[in-house]
């Protein structure tokens, strides 16, 4: 009984070190996009009781520079992607009626979507259960 508790205690220590480490070794765009991510849930919370979001990611514009996971995960069309999303985070920043918050939420999450579709899939599943309802 005394040598299971110690497997376990010792499985649970390696679990933390495992998690650490990922999160360590995650790269900066990596990173920025779970700021995006987190932000983003925010705005869905103000958006759907009708409210504007004001506190916004400073570094948003570091998708351009921020070193992905692979190199293969950049290029012309992430770049284009990034644009746009850069762009779509600005008409959501000024959409402040009601009935313009959600659309244009709704564009943005679209827009983190779109490109994941394109380069890295794990998240869409997460991305589209952001969306608002229309």
């Amino acid at each position: 009984m005394r040598r299971l508790q110690v497997l376990a205690v010792l499985a649970c220590v390696w679990i933390v070190f495992a998690a650490a480490s990922f999160q360590a070794s995650e790269s900066p765009l990596s990173k920025l996009m779970r700021e995006m991510t987190s932000d983003m849930k925010k705005l869905r919370t103000a958006a759907l009781s009708g409210k504007t979001f004001t506190k916004w990611g400073k570094s948003y514009d570091r998708i351009h520079t921020a070193k992905p996971s692979a190199e293969s995960k950049t290029g012309e069309y992430f770049e284009e992607y990034a644009k746009t999303f850069l762009a779509q985070v600005e008409r959501t920043k000024t959409a402040n009626q009601p009935v313009t918050i959600k659309p244009a939420y709704n564009l943005l999450v679209g827009t983190c979507i779109h490109c994941h579709e394109k380069y890295c899939p794990g998240p869409i599943s997460m991305l589209r259960k952001l969306t608002i309802p229309q």
